[in-house]
């Protein structure tokens, strides 16, 4: 299966710090990469990297193909929506001065068919219509975080991101999100990097896995193998850790 979004020998720091280093991963297309790490390994500066919201110093992110920091501003255009981001907070994620329906349709400016495609991804995600005229505030940690998701399902992605999504919700709430976005993966064959320090959640939702140990892939595979017969001391670390 060819890769859908691919990162080869990405580097990149901050601040004089060196935070990835040579890092290279496939993203299947309707599969699920899970990236597993400690705290400060460069998880989330890995997921901006592959969502195009910052350059590599060195290396190449492609989505099918195509260097995003070469690709023309024509290919650009047509890539961005394909790849989408869902953050962690579902509160500080959303504008709390705009209505739903301007969250979830802002990407879609001015489309002609913009109300029926934001409906359609509300009732994707189980918020009703009249949801749209509301404000972020007048719901639940849960029901932002569909609204979070519901905006990223607007573009019509291939790919989505999602860096810590369910880790500000409590464990049913979790469930229910994590198995909408099984849902919506089987629905639309999306491919998902999965980024969560809670190892339930990643055996639940991946497909493959990467370990992430200061800025350096150390192992990476099918997630049983990866779960169930790591080979790398810093894998072992981790799951000894999660229990």
């Amino acid at each position: 299966m060819t890769p859908i979004l691919q990162a080869r020998n990405v580097t990149f720091g901050q601040s004089g710090r060196q935070i990835l280093h040579t890092v290279s991963l496939d993203v299947l297309p309707g599969q699920t990469l899970g990236i597993i790490g400690a705290s400060g390994s460069g998880k989330s500066t890995l997921c901006r990297l592959l969502s195009g919201l910052i350059p590599p110093h060195e290396g190449q992110i492609l989505y099918q193909g195509q260097d995003l920091a070469t690709a023309s501003r024509a290919a650009r255009e047509k890539i961005r929506p394909a790849i989408q981001m869902i953050f962690q907070d579902p509160y500080g994620a959303l504008d709390p001065r705009q209505t739903v329906r301007e969250i979830v349709g802002e990407a879609l400016d001015p489309a002609p068919d913009r109300e029926a495609r934001i409906l359609t991804a509300l009732a994707e995600v189980g918020l009703s219509a009249e949801s749209a005229n509301r404000y972020p505030k007048a719901f639940s940690g849960g029901q932002r975080q569909r609204i979070a998701i519901a905006r990223a399902l607007i573009t019509r992605p291939s790919v989505i991101i999602a860096d810590e999504a369910v880790s500000a919700l409590d464990v049913s709430t979790q469930a229910i999100v994590l198995n909408l976005l099984l849902d919506l993966q089987q629905k639309h064959g999306l491919a998902y990097v999965f980024v969560s320090h809670d190892l339930a959640v990643i055996r639940h939702m991946s497909h493959h896995i990467a370990v992430l140990e200061q800025g350096r892939i150390v192992e990476s595979g099918p997630a049983s193998t990866v779960l169930n017969a790591p080979t790398q001391p810093e894998t072992r670390a981790l799951l000894e850790n999660s229990f």
